[in-house]
Parts: structure tokens; sequence; C-alpha cells
């Protein structure tokens, strides 16, 4: 399991997958990491681009005009889900290990996924 106290203050484990009882010696767990930060500051925008595009689709305007809201709704989303959030191998002695990137691996459907 990750050591919570090897962790930057920043970074914030929001689930945990172990191997199967069964499985290899080599298999490690696996932790979906997210900068809560970054997230928090990407909320943000997100959150006023939805209001934005809620009044100016209430207000009937043309539809070209609610391509600026979605923009800037898909940049906060995009600022959000970016620096050091992603999926990450566990080492032994519970820091965090190699980065497994951004997409789910295929590896999880193996595995189960514990408390975090």
């Amino acid at each position: 399991m990750v050591d919570k106290s090897k962790l930057p203050g920043d970074l914030w484990v929001r689930m945990t997958w172990t191997p199967q009882d069964a499985s290899g010696p080599d298999e490690r767990p696996i932790v979906l990491i997210t900068d809560r930060r970054r997230w928090t500051i990407g909320l943000v925008p997100a959150v006023l681009g939805i209001l934005l595009l809620s009044a100016l689709f209430l207000a009937r305007v043309p539809a070209i005009l609610l391509i600026l809201p979605m923009a800037v709704i898909v940049a906060g989303a995009r600022y959000g889900g970016g620096g050091q959030s992603g999926y990450y191998e566990v080492n032994e002695d519970g820091s965090l290990g190699d980065f497994l990137g951004r997409k789910i691996p295929p590896v999880l459907r193996y595995m189960r996924r514990a408390k975090s």
C-alpha cells in the first residue's frame, strides 16, 4: 500500500488496486493519483464555463457564441487532469514507482480495488 507520508502534500490518492492473491511476486499495487492543487484550479474555470454556457443558452444567443464557454470548460478540465495526475505502481517501501500514464492500464481488470 501507499505510504502517504512519502507523497508530496499536493498529491491525492484517489483509488488503489492490489494484485489478486494468486498473482506473481513481480506484480505491484497500482494507485490513481490526482494533483489536488491543479484539480482545484481547473475546477474553477470549468464550473464558471458551465454557468456561462447555461446562461447564454437560456438567453438564446447564436450557437457560435456557445463555443467560448465550451472552450473554457475543456481548458479547465485538461488543466485539472494534468500535472502529476495518473496511474502509478507502488514500490515495496510504499513510495510511488513507475508512472503508467493517464489512461486506465489494462492490468487493472485483473486486480481488486482496495481502500485508499
